[in-house]
C-alpha cells in the first residue's frame, strides 16, 4: 500500500504545469529557502494542481516603455519589479491589471532579495516612434588617407495616453577591435549600467531616456562616426544605415 501511495504522489510531478509556472530548480536553480504559511489549507487530492496562498511579498513596482526603434518601430510596455524584502519570489504566472480592469496575465521572472527585473507587457499602442538616418561619407587627413562614414540618427516619440510616461530608446553603436579604426559618438545617450542576468545588453547599447507629458512630443538627434583608412573598408560594405 506504501508503493502505491508513493506512485501516487510521484505521479503529480509528471503533470503538466499551468500557463508561465516553471519549476524553481529550472528558474532559480539551487538554494535553501523558508516561506511561512499565513495559515492552514486544504488541498484536495484530485490528481489536478491548485493555487494555495502561502504568504504576501510587498514587490515595488513602476511601468517604463522601451523602444529599439533601429529594429523595429514599436514601443513596448515594460513593468520594473523590485523586492527590497528579505524573501525570493520565484518565477511565475502574475495577472496585470490597470485601474482594476484585467490586462493580461504574463510571466513574472525570479526575483531575489533585493533583485529588479523587467517583465515585458506588450506593444503600448498609445506611444508612437519613428526613426531616420542619413549616412555621409567622406575623406580627411592630410593625403585624404581616412574614410569618414558619418552616420546621423533622428527619432521622434509622441505620447497619445492621458498620463505622463518614461520611455528608453536604445540604439546600437558598432565596436571593433582594430586598433586603427575609430568610433567618435555624437549623441547624448549614455551606456547602461551592465548586468550579469538575462537583462544583460549587448555591447555598443546606448540609451536615450525621456519623460514626454500627457499628449507631448521630443525628439532625439545623434549619431556617430566611423574613420577607418582609405585603404580598407568595413565588412559587407560601408554603404550601411
Amino acid at each position: 500500500m506504501a508503493d502505491e501511495y508513493r506512485r501516487r504522489a510521484d505521479a503529480v510531478s509528471a503533470l503538466p504545469l499551468p500557463g508561465h509556472a516553471v519549476r524553481p530548480r529550472e528558474s532559480a536553480g539551487s538554494f535553501d529557502h523558508r516561506y511561512d504559511a499565513v495559515a492552514r489549507a486544504d488541498i484536495p487530492s484530485d490528481g489536478t494542481w491548485h493555487t494555495v496562498t502561502v504568504t504576501g511579498i510587498p514587490v515595488g513596482l513602476r511601468t517604463e516603455y522601451v523602444c529599439v526603434p533601429s529594429v523595429e518601430q514599436t514601443v513596448y510596455a515594460t513593468l520594473v519589479l523590485s523586492n527590497a524584502t528579505d524573501q525570493a519570489l520565484l518565477a511565475g504566472p502574475v495577472e496585470v491589471t490597470s485601474d482594476d480592469d484585467f490586462l493580461t496575465t504574463a510571466a513574472l521572472p525570479t526575483l531575489a532579495p533585493g533583485g529588479v527585473r523587467r517583465m515585458g507587457l506588450g506593444p503600448a499602442e498609445g506611444i508612437r516612434v519613428t526613426r531616420r538616418t542619413n549616412l555621409r561619407e567622406s575623406t580627411s587627413g592630410l593625403r585624404n588617407n581616412t574614410t569618414v562614414l558619418a552616420h546621423q540618427i533622428h527619432v521622434e516619440l509622441g505620447n497619445r495616453l492621458a498620463h505622463a510616461v518614461a520611455v528608453e530608446v536604445h540604439e546600437q553603436v558598432p565596436v571593433t577591435t582594430e586598433p586603427d579604426v575609430r568610433i567618435e559618438e555624437r549623441a547624448d545617450w549614455t551606456a547602461p549600467e551592465q548586468d550579469s542576468g538575462p537583462d544583460r545588453h549587448a555591447p555598443g547599447t546606448r540609451v536615450w531616456r525621456v519623460d514626454l507629458p500627457a499628449g507631448g512630443s521630443a525628439t532625439l538627434d545623434g549619431g556617430y562616426d566611423i574613420r577607418v583608412p582609405a585603404a580598407k573598408a568595413l565588412v559587407g560594405g560601408n554603404r550601411r544605415s
